[in-house]
């Protein structure tokens, strides 16, 4: 077990990140008695910034004091309430400590900077995702499906002979446009329901086609120009192929971590007295 971790280079840090500090906070628990509070330069700095990004000013010598003596008194109160054992099974304190473990694991994972190589080849791999949205300009003829399935076969053919003779088919009452010019397939979506312009991909240009179904009803168009996606060039995409890079990353260190955990511990379900009963 202790192969397969070494053998990961990022489980390893991240392992030997929490024992350094685990072993951190013995240290100093150990270095002080139970009834000392000690108030450290760096805490005193911390104090002394956020008081300067609260009230935009530097604090007084008094207001300075003040703040550490109320840190210094939480501090009470925090080990008062764990020498009571009231931070076992508070799901609060428990959240805020997965939390913590998360971000732990995200810092290690970006603190590792990509090259460009690294960049270019998941950018390639993922090209799908950077790219330009289709633009579309189209007629369409909008026909309600607020009647029977017979009549709306009925009224449909009858748009098709429309068509079939050289003539355009006969809109009904909406507000749906009759005519989109020049706009993004998003934006057509948003009129027309999700996957509406995935349908017209493979329609002909400059002739009726249809019926194309949507979530306003059926639908006869005339897609007058179609401007296909293209790819984006990678240096204006780069800060997005580096947000989705770690994300990935991080995806990928969090599931091997809880891979690893799974190996050291040992999970048992207990059963309820009903099922030991019936067995």
């Amino acid at each position: 077990m202790l192969k397969k971790i070494i053998s990961e280079p990022l489980i390893h840090f991240l392992l030997i990140a929490i024992v350094f500090f685990i072993v951190f906070d013995r240290l100093n628990n150990d270095s002080a008695t139970a009834n000392t509070i000690t108030v450290s330069e760096g805490r005193m700095e911390q104090i002394r910034q956020s008081f300067l990004n609260r009230w935009k000013r530097e604090p007084l010598p008094d207001e300075l004091a003040n703040a550490a003596q109320h840190y210094a008194i939480n501090e009470m109160y925090l080990r008062e309430a764990r020498a009571l054992g009231l931070d076992k099974g508070d799901k609060v304190i428990d959240r805020r400590l997965r939390q913590k473990m998360d971000f732990l694991i995200e810092d290690l994972v970006t603190a590792k900077e990509p090259t460009d190589e690294e960049l270019q080849s998941y950018y390639q791999q993922h090209i799908e995702n950077y790219q330009t949205l289709p633009i579309y300009s189209l007629q369409q003829v909008h026909i309600s499906i607020d009647r029977s399935p017979e009549q709306l076969a009925q009224k449909i053919n009858q748009q098709l002979a429309l068509i079939e003779q050289g003539l355009p088919p006969t809109s009904e009452v909406t507000l749906l446009p009759n005519r989109i010019d020049h706009k993004y397939s998003l934006q057509i979506d948003r009129l027309f329901g999700d996957g509406f312009t995935d349908k017209l991909q493979d329609y002909p240009l400059s002739t009726w086609s249809g019926p194309v179904s949507s979530s306003q009803g059926q639908h006869f168009v005339f897609i007058e120009q179609r401007q296909p996606a293209a790819n984006k060039p990678f240096e204006s995409s780069k800060n997005k192929v580096l947000k989705d890079w770690q994300y990935q990353n991080l995806q990928q260190a969090k599931a091997s971590f809880e891979q690893q955990l799974q190996q050291i511990y040992h999970i048992e379900r207990e059963s309820s007295q009903a099922n030991k009963d019936s067995e």
